[in-house]
């Protein structure tokens, strides 16, 4: 029954194991993906039908709730997104904020959250990334999904987030390494320092995974396809980016 959920779950999401990554660090992986559709859903039971908003302490809750009820199968989780710890509701507060600045959802003047429509916008030099309502089963037309967004070709509307500049070494205050994770399909990222507010470096981590635990800024995890895009929102964020 675990295997099947889990199965499940990185089939609708189109998720596939990393070299040597176990079931729990799969699980993670997975449900860390799929927690940015539940939190869309979550904003759609207000009961106006995503008209009015919810607060940002009962997403965080049923959030919990849910991470909790995965790991009665999967007990590793709890550990790894540090639920019963402050630092865990706090990160997930700041995955929800990073959706909020990325206008996957927004804030309304009530301090509420809402789920947008679908749309994309620009990031990078050439990239659009699909934000709002969004079926993660429906995406065969697009790259796979790599933290909790992906990238596609084919927008209903444009909406630029960030229009990057490049970082020269003399310039860049900070290092990252991108290197090859051992099985043909994801990169490693790893970063001389951690995070910070600015719009590129909000699109890097949704589009990345935490390598240790949901609060690792500084190991992150990407499918391949998107190392292009990652380099240009580093270099963007004044990253020295070395390529392995």
């Amino acid at each position: 029954m675990p295997g099947d959920l889990l199965r499940t779950m990185a089939g609708d999401l189109g998720l596939h194991r990393m070299y040597r990554e176990d079931d729990v660090r799969f699980a993670c992986r997975v449900s860390y993906s799929a927690l940015r559709f539940w939190m869309q859903a979550f904003c759609l039971d207000d009961g106006y039908g995503g008209a009015y908003g919810v607060s940002e302490s009962a997403i965080v809750r049923k959030s919990a709730i849910w991470l909790r009820n995965l790991a009665d199968l999967y007990p590793g989780i709890l550990e790894w997104y540090r639920l019963d710890e402050d630092a865990g509701a706090r990160r997930l507060a700041s995955i929800l904020q990073t959706l909020a600045s990325m206008r996957d959802l927004v804030k309304t003047e009530d301090g509420l959250y809402q789920c947008t429509a679908a749309h994309t916008a620009t990031v990078g030099t050439h990239a659009r990334i699909r934000l709002g309502l969004t079926d993660p089963t429906d995406m065969t037309d697009m790259p796979p999904i790599s933290g909790m967004g992906f990238i596609t070709k084919v927008p209903a509307r444009t909406e630029s987030i960030t229009a990057p500049t490049q970082a020269t070494p003399s310039s860049a205050s900070a290092r990252a390494r991108i290197r090859p994770s051992g099985d043909g399909g994801h990169v490693i990222v790893e970063l001389s320092r951690g995070s910070h507010s600015s719009p590129d470096w909000q699109c890097f981590s949704m589009l990345t995974w935490p390598l240790r635990d949901v609060t690792d800024s500084q190991h992150r995890v990407a499918r391949v396809e998107y190392e292009p895009l990652l380099a240009d929102l580093l270099r963007a964020s004044s990253f020295q980016v070395q390529s392995s």
